[in-house]
């Protein structure tokens, strides 16, 4: 009888990890199913860059042939790029965050000002 009692025990503790598990699980699963990592990563590459580069250099990151000038960031999953493409067109590129590919550069400054890619609506802590 002992064991029947220890068996339903095990039974009862193992369905209550599970569940622990399964909480866990979906508590984690909004951070991870997010562009907030790629949010960060683009705007520590512009930091590192800005840091490096010439005071005579404008920092910028480049998806396609787009210059971005603004890049902000819709929570969880998209973001908006403003900027100028190669025929000097302003152009805004919308993408999910699973589909941005950017490249982060400095090039000498095309205008008076040094022009550093910004970042709008902070995604919420």
């Amino acid at each position: 009888m002992e064991d029947y009692y220890r068996s339903m025990a095990n039974i009862q503790n193992a369905a209550m990890a599970r569940e622990a598990d399964r909480h866990a699980a979906q508590v984690a699963l909004p951070s991870l199913l997010s562009g907030g990592a790629t949010w960060l990563a683009l705007k520590r590459a512009i930091h590192d860059l800005v840091g490096r580069a010439p005071k005579d250099h404008d920092v910028l990151i480049l998806i396609g042939d787009v210059a971005v000038m603004e890049a902000e960031f819709i929570e969880p999953h998209s973001f908006l790029f403003h900027g100028i493409n190669q025929d000097g067109h302003r152009t805004v590129i919308v993408a999910h965050y699973t589909q941005v590919w950017a490249r982060v550069i400095y090039r000498p400054k095309q205008g008076p000002s040094r022009v550093i890619t910004g970042f709008t609506n902070e995604p919420s802590a």
